[in-house]
């Protein structure tokens, strides 16, 4: 096949606006520091960073889930802990009015306190956190979590749970021990023990959750890091790289333009000619 001027003329003047695309997009790419700026410029990148994206939007949720479980957590365990203090005195006063000796004053006294720590120990069953009962009825009052894929946390606890067999155990009993005392008669100091015990026990499987949340959250931060890296590695620029390539781009279009230029020019003499 004979090549003619006007093919060499075709040919330099594609192989010259092929060399100015690459250089104009490595160029725009280190303006932008962002390799993916079209879906066609690496359709299986763009897909791998949509699904890290996807990965890193979930775990904002979890996120937000985890921050408000831990919100109930805390809540949880600093009004069960000012419970074991009304409890502790409670029993400190028990052991006193259990002396046979006290004058019928001292210990209608006692009976007294006893009686007003018993409404404390209400005030904080009933307490409230975002307008909802901390602690719930059964399962319908359940602050339950999803603080990570397929895993939940329940964030509160029940009064059953805190005060025992019955809802209103605990706050019974001590109205009745006020009323003994009141009396002449014993405190019964196992059942003060047994119902301190049972917070205590209570407050510590909430310590347990609140670890436990903590450790996931702290999971979830690591993972967050490693999705980045990875979402970055696919979209952005290494500048470093990329500004050799922009030369390297630069060099290569400005010698197809030379050589464009001494094939196009013999073309122009001879159509003057």
């Amino acid at each position: 096949m004979r090549v003619t001027q006007q093919m060499l003329h075709q040919n330099s003047v594609r192989h010259m606006n092929q060399n100015l695309n690459r250089f104009e997009k490595t160029n725009s790419q280190v303006a932008s520091g962002k390799l993916l700026e079209r879906p066609s410029d690496d359709p299986h990148g763009v897909s791998k960073a949509m699904s890290l994206k996807s990965s890193l939007a979930a775990n904002g949720q979890y996120e937000k889930n985890i921050d408000e479980a831990k919100l109930w957590l805390d809540e949880t365990d600093q009004t069960i802990g000012q419970m074991t203090d009304v409890m502790q005195r409670v029993r400190e006063l028990a052991v006193k009015g259990n002396n046979g000796t006290l004058a019928a004053e001292d210990r209608e006294a006692i009976a007294k306190e006893i009686s007003e720590l018993s409404k404390q120990l209400e005030q904080f069953s009933n307490a409230k956190l975002d307008g909802r009962n901390l602690f719930g009825e059964g399962a319908a009052g359940q602050r339950t979590f999803t603080i990570s894929n397929g895993i939940l946390l329940t964030a509160n606890v029940s009064k059953q749970v805190l005060f025992g067999n019955a809802e209103s155990g605990l706050l019974a009993s001590a109205a009745s021990w006020a009323g003994k005392i009141s009396k002449g008669e014993e405190a019964p100091l196992n059942e003060i023990d047994a119902a301190f015990q049972q917070l205590l026990s209570v407050q510590a499987e909430v310590g347990v959750r609140t670890n436990r949340v903590d450790a996931f959250e702290n999971r979830l931060l690591d993972n967050n890091l490693q999705l980045k890296k990875m979402i970055s590695s696919v979209e952005d620029v290494d500048y470093a790289e990329a500004m050799i390539r922009l030369k390297s781009e630069e060099s290569v279009y400005q010698a197809s333009l030379a050589a464009s230029a001494k094939i196009i020019q013999p073309n122009l003499m001879d159509f003057l000619r």
